[in-house]
């Protein structure tokens, strides 16, 4: 029987081996040479990037990461902001070696306050990894 994985518990895993790259100049604690290569080159493709969407925004993002999902028959299940108070993490292949993390909040804190966004600032990546893959990243977070 094959166990599946939880996109929280695979984006855990990678922190800790170092195989997650910042797209925003936000570093993990964990960094091997690949990743700091590959975070460096995608951050000097969209150096304004930033990553964080607002509610409003993060409806648009969602939208076009669905529509990307379909369009490229991928079987995950359609992004939303959670139903309930917290947070998602998903990750969306990009290419066979890399997966972009999508976090989705939608936080109630009381009175009135609350937080509601859309963070995309670091992708996972493997061994096999290259400037190629960041390229069709870079292409994705541009047509977004």
């Amino acid at each position: 029987m094959k166990i599946i994985k939880s996109d929280w518990s695979l984006v855990k895993e990678a922190e800790e081996q170092g195989w997650m790259a910042s797209m925003t100049g936000l570093v993990e604690r964990n960094r091997t040479e690949l990743n700091d290569k590959l975070s460096n080159y995608f951050r000097e493709q969209l150096p304004e990037y930033n990553g964080s969407y607002d509610e409003y925004e993060g409806e648009d993002i969602l939208f076009s990461i669905n529509s990307y999902l379909e369009d490229n028959e991928i079987d995950k299940s359609p992004l939303d902001f959670p139903i309930t108070n917290g947070t998602d993490v998903h990750l969306i292949p990009i290419t066979s070696n890399l997966k972009l993390k999508v976090l989705v909040t939608d936080e109630y804190y009381g009175s009135g306050d609350y937080s509601k966004y859309v963070l995309i600032d670091f992708f996972m990546i493997n061994e096999n990894t290259t400037m190629g893959d960041v390229d069709m990243l870079v292409n994705f977070i541009r047509d977004i």
